[in-house]
């Protein structure tokens, strides 16, 4: 569904002609229906990456296509949930996930019945009326997981969404992650620094090495469902991914101000 075509990327280095890069002739594909992660060490454009597959950032060199049509800027059928959940303050819970409907101009009727749906599948009925800054970190990234579902993606670009969340709230997350993909058909790209979430939630980890980024290895994770993370299948797993992302991250990389991740670094800022 997802083809990623010898896509590199650099930005610029402290505002001066220098150019760091960022991705180096990256290509992968990704199957429909896939949940896939990106883990590597920080910086390494495993964001930047995502930002390309949103439609938010243009590669310098290659090409990304879904079902065989050339991205070439944000589309409805790709939603991102970020980190930091971009929920607005003055907007309540409803109004938040329903954001997208009004834009498209949905009836009134289907916009009730899609955000009703959303918010039951997201464990927050009951919330509906509150405003963000009455809910907590994990109730905030519901909502944006919501507003993301609401708009009936095909696929969901998620860029360390349960990073700031306490290790308790993000296992339950995660849980409730792995439900929302049994019931809705859709395609996932997750981005993490966490190996122990990758192998939980996905079907490919895909492990990148230091900047400029290039792929390591792709580990299949060829385990039944719900996953125990605390067997030794799971466990050596992880442990593999660990060790491949630690050598990666001997080869180069280092913090995002230093490889152009940070978006302060580039011309091009995504919303």
């Amino acid at each position: 569904m997802i083809e990623i075509k010898n896509v590199s990327k650099s930005f610029p280095q402290n505002y001066q002609d220098e150019h760091l890069s960022i991705l180096n002739q990256i290509s992968l594909d990704i199957r429909e229906k896939e949940f896939v992660s990106l883990v590597g060490p920080s910086g390494c454009g495993k964001s930047t990456l995502l930002r390309i597959l949103a439609g938010l950032l243009k590669p310098d060199e290659g090409d990304v296509f879904v079902d065989g049509k050339r991205i070439e800027g944000p589309d409805s059928s790709r939603f991102v949930v970020f980190q930091d959940y971009v929920l607005f303050p003055w907007m309540t819970v409803w109004n938040n996930i329903a954001l997208g409907l009004k834009v498209k101009k949905y009836k009134k009727e289907e916009l009730h019945r899609k955000v009703s749906w959303a918010v039951e599948l997201v464990n927050l009925k009951g919330f509906e009326k509150s405003y963000p800054h009455q809910l907590s970190g994990g109730m905030k990234q519901r909502v944006a997981i919501a507003r993301a579902l609401v708009m009936n993606p095909e696929i969901l670009l998620m860029d360390e969404p349960f990073g700031a969340l306490d290790s308790f709230t993000r296992m339950k997350l995660q849980d409730e992650l792995v439900s929302l993909c049994r019931k809705k058909d859709f395609t996932t790209v997750f981005v993490t620094h966490d190996c122990d979430e990758a192998v939980y939630l996905s079907d490919k980890v895909v492990v990148f090495s230091g900047s400029p980024a290039q792929i390591r290895e792709i580990v299949d994770i060829d385990l039944p469902r719900p996953r125990d993370r605390t067997s030794p299948e799971f466990i050596g797993i992880r442990n593999h991914i660990l060790n491949v992302s630690c050598a990666a991250g001997a080869e180069g990389g280092g913090t995002p101000e230093k490889n152009g991740e940070d978006e302060g670094l580039s011309n091009e800022k995504p919303i």
